[in-house]
């Protein structure tokens, strides 16, 4: 049973203080309790509207009952199971969408987004037909980079060496060097973002929308039908991501503006809008002041004024997790951040599955953060020990190219570009023909898995990996046996047993089951203090 574990786990002594005890392991019981009987039969409209109006009122009431750590945690479970008691019937979402308009507005707006992808779905391949409105022109695009922009970053940063090189002490040298400030330290992780010939992902500027980050999609231009069912999928994806920002918090993306098509290198774009960044939102910062000087008649009084703090403006960089981890220029960040990183980045797959789509591509690589580490060690850092943490609050999972909704297995393409490494995925996804099985929610949960493992031992995979490793060689000898045992003492005994349930999680998982098991794995990480 999902709450008996869950409560069981909760009361364990892991390092970072295994979550409050005996009493907190009833509240997620009684958490859970609520979250199983709000799976109720949607069908008549004006019963269902009464009853989320007493629901609403005995919520409010328990609301203050709860710690209000644990409140977000609550209202996504019950939203959830609601959705996935509407399955795939767009009646009862319609419904659920209307009666819960006034009282509940994210449950509102999620019915809609999972409403709007199943009628997608539903449309026939021979008969689908772009969304013009959301088809952007290359002309409308400035690509134009130069050599020394660090806004071109590649996907995959490379893999941190295991031994000392030449170029690496040389590297080094140069940085303690250059430590005399914070600026001069800040060009030294440039060379995390310098351009590459593997890049999908470029910062551009669009006529209208301003700076904006493209991921492209490469296409076999001898193939017509992968290339329509490219489009077919991006086209979905930009009208289902459009302002999920504000619509679908907790899928942490960006707002995806559309998608353009640059026939001239066959590849297709999805187009996102880059997010807001201010300057002055750093806690050791403090806006600037002017002396102003006025004249009367007699004297001359100097006076100091606060200047107006800087408006946000659209970030024009990003690093990826990977490169964050992998970068010998910058420090662990503290343990409660990983963590909370941890929890969110499980929450957003908990989410996208709600709706019953299959992001297919999750790795540290496809985790971005704006803007890149150089650039807030230029911008904010006031000391060189400032300047080589890296900023984790604010995730934002890209990567969709190969995704698709689940239930769907004619949309299934593989990613022709590298979105992902084989090392991130559950071995029982590779291969080919008969011996490789349907995607499903539970590969997924594994590649979550190795992703917080990775934020556990702020080491990427790629430290531990051998070439001639195969897939069930790399996951029954390396991972299970050496690198989970060895999570412990780094994070704790919960952080260590989540991540151990999601990398053993089963394929054949129902859409229930992998929803419990998600809500499981994000309950236990809220639950950690360090």
């Amino acid at each position: 049973d999902g709450g008996g574990e869950g409560g069981k786990l909760g009361n364990g002594d892991g390092g970072v203080g295994g979550g409050e005890k005996g009493g907190e392991g009833k509240k997620r019981d009684w958490r859970r309790e609520i979250s199983r009987r709000a799976k109720w039969v949607i069908a008549d409209k004006e019963k269902f509207t009464a009853l989320l109006t007493d629901l609403k009122y005995f919520n409010d009431g328990l609301e203050q009952l709860f710690p209000p750590r644990l409140l977000p945690s609550l209202h996504r479970s019950w939203r959830h199971s609601l959705l996935d008691s509407a399955r795939c019937d767009v009646a009862q979402l319609a419904l659920l969408e209307s009666s819960s308009a006034d009282s509940y507005p994210q449950l509102t707006a999620s019915a809609n987004l999972k409403k709007l992808r199943i009628n997608l779905d539903a449309e026939p391949q021979a008969s689908f037909r772009p969304t013009f409105a959301f088809r952007i022109p290359r002309t409308d695009l400035d690509l134009g980079l130069s050599s020394s922009s660090p806004t071109l970053t590649p996907l995959l940063s490379p893999p941190l060496p295991t031994c000392s090189t030449p170029g690496t002490k040389r590297r080094n040298s140069s940085t303690a060097k250059a430590a005399s400030s914070p600026s001069s330290s800040s060009l030294n992780l440039l060379s995390l973002t310098s351009p590459t010939t593997n890049t999908t992902r470029v910062h551009a500027t669009h006529t209208t929308h301003g700076p904006v980050l493209v991921e492209w999609v490469e296409y076999d231009p001898s193939s017509p039908d992968e290339r329509f069912l490219h489009l077919r999928r991006l086209d979905d994806l930009a009208r289902v991501m459009h302002s999920a920002s504000s619509t679908h918090p907790d899928l942490h993306t960006i707002d995806c503006i559309g998608y353009t098509d640059d026939s001239n290198n066959a590849r297709y774009g999805l187009v996102y809008r880059c997010p807001l960044f201010s300057q002055s939102s750093s806690p050791t910062t403090s806006p600037p002041t002017t002396n102003i000087k006025t004249k009367t008649k007699s004297t001359t009084v100097a006076t100091t004024v606060a200047a107006a703090p800087p408006q946000p403006q659209p970030a024009t960089s990003h690093s990826t997790l990977h490169a964050l981890i992998s970068s010998p220029d910058l420090k662990t960040p503290d343990l409660d951040d990983r963590i909370t990183l941890a929890s969110t980045l499980a929450c957003a797959l908990w989410s996208l599955h709600s709706l019953d789509w299959l992001h297919k591509s999750l790795c540290s690589a496809n985790i971005l953060f704006f803007p890149s580490a150089a650039s807030l060690a230029a911008t904010r850092a006031t000391t060189v020990s400032a300047a080589v943490v890296p900023d984790i609050g604010s995730p934002y999972l890209v990567g969709f190219d190969a995704s698709r909704p689940d239930f769907d297995a004619e949309m299934s393409v593989n990613p022709r570009n590298p979105s992902i490494l084989d090392l991130h995925r559950d071995p029982r996804s590779l291969g080919s023909g008969l011996c490789r099985k349907q995607y499903c929610k539970g590969f997924d949960v594994y590649s979550l898995g190795l992703v917080l493992l990775e934020i556990g031992l702020w080491k990427v995979l790629q430290t531990y990996y051998k070439p001639h490793y195969s897939a069930e060689k790399w996951r029954d000898r390396v991972i299970l046996p050496v690198l989970i045992p060895g999570l412990g003492s780094k994070t704790g005994k919960l952080y260590k047993q989540v991540v151990e349930k999601c990398l053993t999680a089963k394929d054949d998982m129902s859409s229930n089951e992998a929803g419990q098991l998600m809500e499981w794995v994000v309950t236990i990480l809220e639950s950690i203090r360090t």
